[in-house]
């Protein structure tokens, strides 16, 4: 990253003038994104799991709720304490009882949505997907894990993702 820094700064020069930023903006930009391409060869994203397993989710007002942990505002999510044994990275928001899936910001969708139909346990489809995104630099390959979590909880679409950096390998490990 910083060699590309270096290279658009030094196509810039320090001498521009504000009436040539339409010349000054165009040419940098084209020998950024070469710069770029030069030192990201080759980005890969491979499906590492894809399974669809159907689990029990209690729905009360303990384990669907309107939370703030861990996003910006305020999103509908529901609680489910099975995922922690058919995920591979951690679903758990900070303070929460359990891994949990979201739907969205609350004022959009919210409990009642899903309390409606009244409290109970319900039998949920849960679909975990584990992608493996590799991505090289130089001669480093950098490796990271996405699992993204989806299911419908009565007719309500929530999703959950996480990524995990896990290691960089020589960039020969994955061409």
């Amino acid at each position: 990253m910083i060699k590309i820094l270096m290279a658009a700064l030094a196509v810039f020069g320090a001498t521009a003038r504000a009436e040539d930023a339409g010349v000054v903006f165009a040419s940098p930009l084209a020998a950024l994104q070469e710069t770029a391409k030069a030192g990201r060869t080759k980005a890969d994203l491979a499906i590492v799991r894809d399974l669809t397993t159907t689990v029990r989710a209690e729905l009360n007002s303990k384990t669907v709720k309107c939370s703030a942990a861990d996003y910006s505002g305020p999103m509908l999510k529901v609680l489910v304490p099975a995922l922690a044994d058919l995920t591979v990275l951690n679903h758990r928001n900070t303070r929460e009882g359990a891994p949990c899936v979201a739907a969205g910001r609350c004022g959009e969708v919210n409990p009642e949505d899903i309390l409606k139909a009244g409290p109970g346990a319900d039998d949920i489809k849960v679909r975990v997907i584990l992608r493996k995104e590799t991505s090289i630099e130089g001669e480093v390959c950098h490796v990271a894990l996405i699992e993204t979590v989806a299911t419908v909880i009565r007719g309500v679409t929530f999703r959950h993702e996480r990524r995990q950096d896990v290691a960089d390998r020589a960039a020969s490990d994955c061409l």
